[in-house]
């Protein structure tokens, strides 16, 4: 194969991992975000250090929370280095839940980079190592939600969201 397709093909497999593990975070679909990992992997997201399915596993337990009301991840640029079977990459994002409280309803926004250490395992491209870079953050009171009742179809944390029959997925 040709070297220059060969490295695009590369680069176009890391960033559907990425987007794979976005989706199943904010889908809340555990098999999904899971199977970005490598075995063994890392992952340092901040407060939590530790394998990526024990990541996983404790990220859905948080998300379970009834005071979790949504959460989604935009993707940024990404820079990724192939080095044989292994790579490097760097992808900025922007993560933002919504959260109750005591106080009403946040905003909670996260922008930093996902430092990914891949390995390509049995031909596929895992995750072996994750740092999640906190670039900055912030916290803001929902005063105004002006689309609540605008018809807009709301998105869902299971297989209730319509992107599931659109896309042909099935959820964990």
């Amino acid at each position: 194969m040709n070297p220059r397709i060969k490295e695009m093909l590369d680069h176009y497999e890391i960033q559907k991992l990425v987007s794979e593990y976005c989706r199943g975070c904010d889908r809340m679909d555990a098999e999904l975000m899971s199977g970005v990992y490598a075995e063994p992997s890392w992952d340092d997201h901040g407060p939590t250090k530790t394998s990526g399915p024990e990541f996983v596993r404790r990220t859905m337990e948080l998300m379970k929370d009834p005071r979790s009301v949504a959460g989604s991840h935009m993707l940024g640029q990404t820079l990724i280095r192939v080095f044989g079977d292994a790579a490097g990459a760097e992808t900025y994002f922007l993560a933002s839940s919504r959260r109750t409280s005591e106080d009403g309803e946040l905003l909670n926004q996260l922008a930093g980079r996902y430092i990914d250490s891949l390995v390509r395992d049995k031909g596929e491209w895992r995750i072996s190592k994750r740092i999640c870079v906190r670039d900055w953050s912030l916290s803001t009171p929902i005063v105004a939600d002006w689309l609540r009742d605008a018809g807009f179809a709301d998105g869902k944390r299971s297989e209730e969201d319509p992107s599931y029959s659109v896309l042909k997925l099935r959820g964990s």
